[in-house]
């Protein structure tokens, strides 16, 4: 396999780099798309045309790209496994998309209870003093999001797949710390995609629960096994049967 992974790799590095290039002699590109934006920056200012060479635009490209593609990819699964096994949460989700709703609510839930970067770094840019403890400049801060984000203190039950969690009504929603669910990360480092990636969940589950829903395969493994990396990943994936809706409501019919 490793060296279809690696003709793949060659294959998308080699169409980025002519997207690259011939978007570096356009004069007027007329667009505020991510690559515009790194190039026009790269224009502005000398020293940004040094940095910015050809060879880092077009990695920075495939990273933003694949970084992209695999954590709302996973999130997304998340999501339509969660809400498989949980009858009430898909009537209210169903109710919800049918009525141009944004299903937020699930969406935040699902990234909680299963946190792609359950892991972030930073480094101390200067001593600081936390927690009593006291950091030099250039210390390496690892940060647990995935814990945070099971902490019963702001997340009572926490592992139970509860959406209503995060009605801005309730009273638990009102009482929680601001940064109790940080899984984009905070502040200038914060993940670019955020609300890209927001958008993309949800018009993906528009489009997939306006004409489908799903129930779990008796071929997946319960529970599921996950793989721990710079991203969270489920081991084996996630099996579901796809069943078809009609005006009606459901039709059992595997698609």
């Amino acid at each position: 396999m490793d060296w279809k992974v690696e003709r793949t790799n060659q294959k998308l590095s080699g169409r980025l780099n002519e997207i690259v290039e011939k978007r570096m002699k356009e004069r007027n590109r007329g667009s505020m798309d991510f690559l515009s934006l790194i190039l026009d920056t790269r224009e502005s200012v000398t020293t940004a045309e040094n940095a910015f060479t050809p060879d880092y635009i077009s990695a920075v490209t495939y990273e933003h790209l694949l970084a992209g593609s695999a954590t709302t990819a996973f999130t997304l699964s998340s999501i339509v496994y969660l809400v498989a096994g949980h009858p009430e949460v898909e009537k209210k989700l169903l109710a919800e998309i049918d009525g141009f709703g944004s299903a937020a609510q699930v969406i935040k839930e699902a990234m909680r209870y299963y946190t792609v970067s359950p892991l972030v770094a930073r480094e101390t840019t200067n001593e600081v003093e936390i927690g009593g403890y006291l950091l030099p400049k250039g210390t390496w801060v690892w940060l647990a999001l995935g814990v945070l984000a099971k902490d019963p203190k702001n997340f009572p039950e926490p592992d139970k797949f509860r959406p209503e969690r995060f009605d801005p009504h309730c009273e638990e929603m009102k009482r929680r710390h601001p940064y109790a669910l940080i899984p984009f990360g905070i502040g200038p480092r914060a993940c670019i995609g955020q609300k890209f990636s927001l958008q993309e969940l949800k018009l993906s589950l528009i489009h997939l629960y306006r004409k489908y829903v799903f129930r779990h395969s008796p071929n997946m493994e319960n529970p599921l096994e996950l793989e721990y990396g710079i991203v969270l990943n489920f081991k084996h994936g996630v099996k579901l049967r796809v069943i078809k809706r009609t005006n009606s409501g459901m039709a059992e019919q595997t698609v």
